[in-house]
């Protein structure tokens, strides 16, 4: 089973600020001069972040019933698969199961206590893009594709790797790169739930300008 989604280009997951002034009224602060020992980024570079797989990171919530409720409350889900325990128990998966895009919610980390763990290379390649000016995102397509349902209990965990990185477009948000993400989603039996690829836009909104 596959799924996928193109993102509207006005649905912007956040912005990276490289700097921010202490003091607006002092105009030395507002000149960045880089490092002498700074490199630029280049696409040879950009593209060493390819194929390299985080740590497995595992999810802070395991299914349940709970979460299921809410996600089915929210989209208007009435399959029965999902709440109906008299129904689900007859299926061919012998019980209640979550809808299948619903997979990353439960690998989601809390806003608070931050994750104490190493930063992986979408977070390192984000970081760079950003040194470099290409510091606005905007989320552009989400692809699915599902390989075991995920069941009450189950222990959802992932890793994350840079798939690929386009060269430097031209688009109307200013110049900037199209870079895609791979997720693997894994249950606690090390079972794949799902591959999911997630692409953004990092730009360079003030070089439009």
């Amino acid at each position: 089973m596959t799924f996928s989604v193109t993102l509207l280009p006005d649905l912007v997951l956040g912005c990276l600020r490289v700097k921010s002034f202490e003091s607006a009224g002092n105009p030395e602060n507002l000149i960045d001069f880089k490092e002498e020992d700074e490199m630029p980024l280049t696409e040879e570079k950009m593209r060493e972040f390819v194929g390299i797989d985080s740590e497995l990171i595992e999810g802070p919530d395991q299914v349940c019933k709970q979460m299921i409720r809410h996600w089915c409350e929210v989209m208007e889900d009435t399959n029965p698969l999902y709440q109906n325990d008299e129904y689900a128990d007859k299926s061919k998966y012998g019980g209640i199961i979550a809808p299948p895009m619903q997979v990353q919610v439960y690998t989601m980390s809390p806003l608070w206590p931050k994750a104490n763990r190493e930063p992986n290379s979408m977070e390192l390649l984000v970081a760079e893009l950003a040194k470099q000016g290409y510091s606005s995102i905007v989320a552009t397509e989400q692809g699915q594709e599902y390989f075991a349902p995920m069941k009450l209990g189950d222990q959802i965990s992932y890793t994350i790797s840079v798939d690929k990185i386009s060269s430097e477009k031209q688009t109307v948000r200013g110049p900037g790169y199209f870079v895609t993400f791979l997720y693997k989603f894994y249950n606690q039996r090390e079972e794949l739930v799902c591959k999911q690829t997630f692409t953004i836009l990092a730009y360079n909104a003030i070089s439009k300008e």
